[in-house]
């Protein structure tokens, strides 16, 4: 019937201070509507790319903040938008027809971000 991609953040997955009302809100989102909305045959996952949104926090200038967190991931690459479209064609897309409820991380490898 349909296919949705929920995009948030990498930060949605991780517990933590201060994160409680985005993780339990967005987390909690794909599971409960795949649930619901699987049901009539709607798939909906999310999609959740890293930010860098504390990197200003650090004193990292502006025109620094992709390459500063590139050094940060284990790959050593930025994230760029087109990453993320990938991310959200493969969930949509025939590949993965049988899956439903996923989280995607787009993050180039943040270990203390990984599903667990």
């Amino acid at each position: 019937m349909g296919d949705i991609a929920y995009i948030a953040s990498k930060d949605s997955l991780s517990a933590g201070p201060n994160n409680f009302a985005e993780s339990a809100t967005k987390a909690d989102q794909v599971r409960l509507l795949a649930a619901e909305l699987g049901e009539v045959g709607i798939r909906f996952s999310g999609v959740n790319p890293d930010g860098v949104v504390r990197a200003a926090a650090n004193g990292v200038p502006g025109e620094n903040l992709s390459e500063d967190h590139a050094q940060r991931t284990l790959l050593k690459r930025k994230v760029l938008p087109e990453h993320v479209t990938a991310a959200v064609f493969a969930l949509t897309g025939p590949d993965l027809a049988q899956s439903i409820g996923l989280h995607i991380p787009v993050d180039s490898g943040v270990a203390g971000a990984f599903l667990r």
